[in-house]
């Protein structure tokens, strides 16, 4: 059985949405987690990284283990406020999404527009590959959103088109 292009996007979107309300519930956690256990992580990043690939002349472990070393007590509150509230917001939205309500589309769009404008402009003072990364996610996200949203407008219209 062969997709159609809407099928297509709409598997994508499902998948994407769905994603996006797991990666929610894990932001809110572990950006708890942050709150409650501050300056916790940066000194165990190191120690996790020669645990997994057992050779401190790697780069990964010496990349990772400099990474940690900067992590400040100021890096991770950002990052809990930060979590929390991307976490809130993409749980918000996805569940819009995936119970397929019209308001969700153009709030998730709104929403996850107004993260990456933030993401870039934070981009632009830490010049992370990781923020990088996540920008590009949510773009793709919100390319699917986007989609999703012009093929139910679609479906819409058609019906009250006909007489």
């Amino acid at each position: 059985m062969t997709m159609n292009r809407r099928q297509a996007v709409h598997l994508m979107f499902d998948v994407a949405v769905t994603l996006k309300l797991l990666n929610g519930v894990l932001e809110i956690a572990c950006g708890l987690f942050l709150i409650f256990k501050p300056g916790w992580i940066g000194p165990h990043v190191a120690g996790w990284a020669f645990a997994l690939l057992h050779d401190p002349d790697n780069w990964v472990v010496r990349r990772t283990a400099h990474w940690g070393a900067g992590l400040s007590t100021d890096t991770e509150h950002f990052a809990s406020i930060y979590l929390i509230a991307h976490g809130a917001a993409k749980i918000f939205v996805g569940w819009g999404l995936v119970r397929e309500k019209l308001w969700a589309f153009p709030a998730g769009l709104a929403v996850f527009g107004l993260l990456i404008v933030y993401q870039v402009l934070r981009l632009t003072h830490t010049h992370s590959l990781t923020l990088a990364a996540l920008i590009a996610v949510d773009v793709a996200v919100c390319y699917l959103i986007w989609r999703e949203w012009g093929f139910r407008r679609a479906e819409i219209a058609v019906p009250a088109a006909s007489p």
